[in-house]
This record gives structure tokens, sequence and C-alpha cells, in this order.
């Protein structure tokens, strides 16, 4: 009897087996049909780099296109590309911190970050280059830049002697909406921390800069209403978009405990 009942226990089991793994199968093709997609990165075509003397040009251009057609202080006071903001801006890629976003496919330039280091004595240089401008508009930009240099006045009050600045960001109009300003500016605060800067600071200019610099955790420690800042007849100098009333004034004064703390969060909700 053992010899008819083993076999047959065998091919039992095995039907029983290969049903279970048939299910199993099943199961989980119809649970990959409705599993969220949560867990798939979508991969960006465009790349985060460091600019180099031969993009300095198309980086330009970018600004040209992307810069003065929306940032307040520019457009309230209705100034257009110029040779004065060029040379300013070249002088600030001449450092080499300058990160741009390239499309992966085509090697285009959509957008950049224009970074720099600043000295105690940049107010008074911006002022001595503002009072030798013939562009009475200019002229005045020039100087409202001395002036948020001035207000927080970090190198006295952190007793350094170089900040670094995340000066200008921005994106071309068809390219915008796809996160590429904060990816410009969370690379450009990391760049700052290994070029070993102890300050990093963004004059946020728009609530657009100010929504990023907040979710990179940078605090805010000075806001000049865009109203308060007048010209010697008691007028104000700007008449920006009403959703733009004031330039905030952002640092981090800790970059490298910030990114480490950034680290470490990521790794957490990815186990």
């Amino acid at each position: 009897m053992s010899l008819t009942f083993g076999p047959s226990i065998f091919k039992i089991l095995s039907v029983s087996i290969r049903c279970s793994i048939n299910q199993h199968a099943h199961n989980t093709r119809c649970f990959s049909l409705f599993r969220r997609k949560q867990d798939i990165k979508e991969v960006s075509p465009y790349l985060i780099m460091r600019a180099n003397k031969d993009d300095f040009d198309e980086v330009l251009k970018v600004m040209h296109e992307g810069y003065f057609d929306g940032e307040p202080t520019i457009n309230g006071l209705d100034i257009s590309p110029n040779l004065v903001m060029d040379e300013r801006v070249r002088h600030a890629m001449s450092e080499g911190y300058t990160l741009v976003a390239k499309c992966k496919h085509n090697g285009c330039i959509v957008g950049a970050c224009i970074n720099e280091s600043t000295n105690p004595w940049d107010p008074d240089l911006e002022e001595k280059l503002a009072r030798k401008i013939q562009s009475e508009n200019m002229r005045k930009l020039l100087m409202f830049y001395a002036h948020t240099m001035r207000v927080p006045d970090l190198w006295k009050y952190l007793g350094v002697q170089k900040v670094y600045e995340m000066a200008y960001v921005f994106v071309k109009r068809p390219y915008r909406k796809k996160g590429l300003a904060y990816r410009l500016l969370d690379h450009s605060k990391a760049l700052g921390m290994d070029a070993g800067f102890p300050v990093v600071r963004c004059d946020a200019t728009s609530v657009h800069t100010a929504r990023i610099c907040n979710r990179l955790g940078m605090q805010k420690i000075a806001e000049i209403p865009y109203r308060t800042y007048l010209d010697q007849n008691l007028k104000p100098i700007f008449k920006p978009p009403c959703s733009h009333e004031s330039v905030k004034i952002y640092c981090d004064c800790s970059p490298h405990y910030h990114r480490l703390k950034k680290k470490i969060v990521e790794k957490s909700k990815s186990c």
C-alpha cells in the first residue's frame, strides 16, 4: 500500500505546489498592475553642472531671456539687458562658482545660478561704480545692491571676511515649473559648503526665490519692503508686481550641519 500511496502523495504535493506558484504569480501580476508608482523616480533630462568659460556667452543670453523678464527689481526700474550688468555678471562668473542646468540631449543651457563671494569692502565698491554710470535706473539698482549688502552686515556680526552669495538664479520661461530653480539653488548651496565658506547667503527679491530658500532650511535674517526704499523726493524707487512686496535676505551660518542633517533625513526616508 505504501508503494502506491507514496507516489500519490508526491503527485498531490507537486500539483499543490504548482497551483500555489501559479496563484502567487497571478497575485503578483495583479498587484503590479495596481501598485503605486511613487517608488519609481523620474529621471530629469537636465543636468546641474559648473559653468566653464565657454558657457559664459550662452549664460548671459539665457539671463537676458529668463531674468530680465520677471525679476522684480529689474522690472521695477524698467531695466533692459545692458553692458554694465553683463560686465558685473561676467566678473561674478569668473570666480568659478556658477552652476548651469543643461539638457542631456542637446547640451543647451536652460537655466543658471550665478554665485559669487562678497567681502566687507564690496558695498563701497558698488557705490563707487554706481556713481560712474550714466543710466539713472542702473545707478539706482547698484545703489540698492550696496544697501542690501550693508543691512545685515554679515561680515561684522559673524566675524567672517568672505560670504558666499547666490546672486542670480533664472530659468528660461519654457523650462519653468520643472524644479530647476530649486535644484540650482540646492546645488549652489552645496557648492558653497564644499568650497569652505562659513556663510551662505541669498537675497530673495521675489516670492518664488523666498519660497525655495525656506525649503532649503535657510533663515530669514532681514527684510526690506520695496515701498520703504525711497529716493530723494521720498518716493518709492521700485514699482514691482503686487505679489512681490520685499526683498528677503536669507543666510545659512551652518551649511555643513544642515547638509549633513538633510542627508540623514533622506537616508531615513529611503529605509
